[in-house]
């Protein structure tokens, strides 16, 4: 996954996040053999300088001077970002907090001192949230129609949305199921051209959805899903662009309507609603509110039935997920 560069993003998506336990600087015994638990190293010409749990210092009857708390920032940023440090340090130093900075590969992690770690908590979630109230707009947002040649970008783009549960929030193990549901939706009979859509940033692809062929008490009518945004990208207003632009097309296709499984806090602001209060029954029953219905332009009223899915559905678990925006 490419780590993001926009401050601006960093600074929204910033999530600090404290570890437990404490940790201290040591400068290693010469010719001593490293022990386990070490967690950070940087080599000088003066010698090595290890950072370990202040617990493993004692065991080993260490010398440190500086007490630390382990801070964090959850946000994949990338090694050649400008400003992320140099944000964050201000912050810190205006609040009167010392701050020592080690630069991950995916992540940038503070030590702060541990009487400090609290309020450094308090300071950062600060810092975040003023940049998060104003998001930085999507420059050059391109809404088109998905072409074979996108189909690598979208899957991966897929694979990275999902790979945290929208459900559960833990990581996924291996592939998402909404990755294999895809790939079957492109080589389906159900699979319309012009109702699959890609957001694409700057000639990246940054956002996807998909709407296949479905019908219910005989009438043809749309499943939308899966719809995919990239994560360091997500709340940025790609995913309503992707949904703003999916009713337009539908509608001018002469569609009757569209439904989904997902959010029940997100999709509403679409038009979405409960799919039983429009008389079309989820295909399980216990997606209770979650299966949602957008009567578009030419809904006919009077319809009942249980909604079917495209056949990919049936082979794929289909979940809350599939409305991860």
């Amino acid at each position: 996954m490419t780590g993001e560069k926009n401050l601006q993003t960093l600074l929204a998506a910033m999530h600090p996040v404290l570890r437990d336990g404490e940790y201290v600087y040591v400068l290693w015994p010469h010719g001593k053999p490293l022990v386990p638990g070490i967690e950070a190293a940087v080599r000088e010409a003066e010698g090595l300088t290890v950072v370990l749990p202040r617990a493993e210092a004692d065991a080993h009857g260490l010398k440190y001077d500086f007490v630390a708390a382990w801070i964090t920032l959850e946000v994949h940023s990338a090694l050649e970002a400008v400003g992320l440090t140099a944000a964050v340090s201000r912050a810190l130093t205006d609040a009167r907090i010392s701050c020592n900075v080690l630069a991950g590969f995916h992540h940038d992690h503070l030590l702060v001192p541990v009487a400090d770690a609290a309020r450094a908590l308090e300071v950062l979630a600060e810092l975040s949230a003023a940049h998060a109230a104003e998001p930085e707009p999507v420059r050059e947002l391109r809404l088109r129609s998905e072409k074979p040649e996108d189909r690598d970008a979208v899957i991966a783009l897929t694979a990275e949305a999902f790979s945290v549960s929208p459900v559960t929030g833990l990581p996924v193990e291996g592939e998402p199921v909404e990755v294999d549901l895809l790939r079957r939706l492109f080589a389906s009979d159900a699979y319309l051209p012009e109702l699959s859509v890609v957001a694409e940033l700057d000639g990246e692809i940054v956002g996807h959805v998909i709407c296949s062929r479905a019908r219910a008490d005989g009438i043809e009518l749309l499943g939308l899903g899966p719809i995919s945004v990239t994560p360091r990208l997500q709340r940025h207003g790609i995913g309503s662009a992707l949904m703003h632009e999916t009713v337009v097309r539908a509608n001018a296709a002469g569609e009757r309507g569209i439904a989904l499984l997902g959010s029940t806090e997100y999709y509403p602001r679409f038009g979405f609603v409960p799919a039983s209060s429009m008389g079309i029954e989820a295909p399980d029953k216990s997606w209770g509110d979650h299966f949602q219905f957008l009567p578009l332009a030419l809904w006919p009223g009077g319809v009942h039935g249980t909604f079917q899915y495209a056949e990919p559905f049936a082979a794929v678990e289909t979940n809350a997920g599939s409305g991860k925006r």
